[in-house]
């Protein structure tokens, strides 16, 4: 910047230029530009990691969810279906309400509207809408009546108590199938009874995971139940061929296993998918 003398006794300063001032303007709007361009992409990252963070979140909710109900399933209810693009795929099992030891059982071809059973639980009492099942090897001997494994619980129990002073025998009263009074085909080795709540179902629909409660226990696996359900999980995106549930039934020498294979595909992440690969363990302790 160019110096004129004012006098002889001192020097003033010009002021800037156009030039200078149009250099430094260009100068702090490339600076300004650059500077806005590095926080732009700072705050996209955070919030595309945040985006994906949220997902894993509740992914892992919904897989530790998932494998805790099944674990405390009745043993033989799980079953799972599909259609033919996996788009729709749901797990169904029946929550455990009781365990315990029958001491008499109606076998056939004799009939009863109850059964004495022993639990170490006192205090309980069987609940309208549960089933009564002995030996159930397979899912349609728990939810198919006519198989001769299970029994609805009467709306109404009559003489809960078998008056033998014992808190822990009770009788439980059973509903009859069709117009007959239940009968069972056979007799668990333990004499174990199984007393199940409403059966849930776990489903993919399109990219949401839902849990269904609430719809009775049904001959035909429902796929999904005709009730509304419980958002679990978004961001399923599993292929045609990618089984999102599959099932090996138990056998003398390991245990029932439910196999989960989720894929999620947040918004952001751009071809990083997220995979859980799990194996469900359920006692084979019919």
């Amino acid at each position: 910047m160019p110096l004129s003398k004012l006098s002889n006794t001192g020097w003033y300063q010009r002021g800037v230029t156009l030039v200078e001032l149009i250099v430094v303007m260009l100068l702090l709007g490339i600076l300004a530009v650059g500077l806005t361009s590095y926080l732009r992409l700072g705050a996209g990252m955070y919030m595309d990691a945040n985006a994906i963070q949220q997902v894993l979140q509740q992914s892992r909710f919904a897989l530790e969810r998932v494998v805790r109900e099944v674990r405390a399933a009745v043993p033989g209810s799980v079953r799972v279906s599909a259609n033919a693009d996996n788009s729709v795929s749901c797990v169904e099992f029946a929550p455990l309400a009781l365990s315990g030891i029958y001491r008499d059982l109606p076998l056939f071809p004799d009939r009863r509207n109850w059964i004495g059973v022993t639990s170490l639980n006192t205090g309980w009492a069987a609940q309208p809408g549960q089933r009564l099942t002995v030996y159930a090897t397979d899912a349609s001997h728990i939810y198919a009546l006519n198989q001769g494994r299970s029994a609805d619980v009467a709306a109404v129990q009559n003489a809960p108590d078998d008056a033998d002073g014992n808190a822990h025998t009770s009788r439980v009263s059973l509903a009859n199938i069709g117009a007959l009074q239940a009968s069972f085909v056979t007799e668990s080795p333990q004499r174990r009874f199984y007393l199940a709540d409403q059966p849930v179902s776990i489903c993919r629909v399109g990219a949401e995971l839902r849990r269904y409660s609430n719809y009775g226990f049904l001959v035909a696996q429902p796929l999904p139940p005709l009730v509304s359900g419980e958002l679990l999980a978004v961001g399923f995106s599993n292929g045609s061929s990618e089984a999102v549930f599959s099932y090996s039934g138990a056998s003398l020498n390991r245990s029932a296993i439910l196999h989960l294979f989720w894929r999620f595909s947040p918004a952001v992440s751009q071809g990083q998918d997220l995979f859980f690969n799990h194996e469900v363990h359920i006692p084979n302790v019919p």
